[in-house]
């Protein structure tokens, strides 16, 4: 995993052409919102331009591969991060949701050759959901690191 505040590399001078979008869910929003600043914070210190970053907003996790693929066909972006929060509760609902928002969001990188990063946290707690959102264990921070080293390996193929 790239270290958040290591030195940029000559790859890092090509990543300001990157452009990256990012899909937000608006449930548990001070967690979802937490991720993105460290996603954002990372691949600023990566060398991403902060003008180079879209963030679509969606209700739910359950929204966003439409809109993934509609970011994915549109070819005006180099990759996609997805950040959610399901939480389990007394019934299936969880496992319907997080199975088919990942099943969607792989067919959708393969199907556009895009890459897109899946930090849609699928937890049995608010806790557990606050472990990987805050501090840390922050995810925004793995899933720009996720994103760039998959593009790097693309850029070589």
């Amino acid at each position: 995993m790239i270290k958040q505040h290591q030195k940029l590399t000559r790859f890092d001078t090509l990543n300001q052409k990157l452009k990256i979008a990012i899909i937000r869910s608006n449930y548990h929003k001070d967690l979802t919102q937490s991720m993105e600043r460290a996603c954002r914070k990372h691949l600023a210190a990566s060398g991403v331009s902060e003008n180079n970053i879209t963030t679509f907003e969606v209700s739910g996790s359950w929204e966003i591969p439409l809109i993934a693929k509609n970011i994915a066909a549109s070819e005006k972006f180099d990759g996609i991060i997805a950040f959610g929060i399901i939480l389990k509760g007394e019934t299936y609902h969880f496992e319907m949701i997080a199975n088919e928002c990942t099943r969607a969001l792989m067919k959708i990188s393969l199907e556009f050759n895009i890459p897109v990063t899946l930090e849609i946290l699928a937890v049995y707690n608010l806790q557990q959901a606050r472990k990987r959102s805050i501090g840390k264990y922050n995810k925004g921070i793995e899933a720009a690191s996720t994103l760039l080293e998959t593009i790097k390996t693309l850029s070589k193929i």
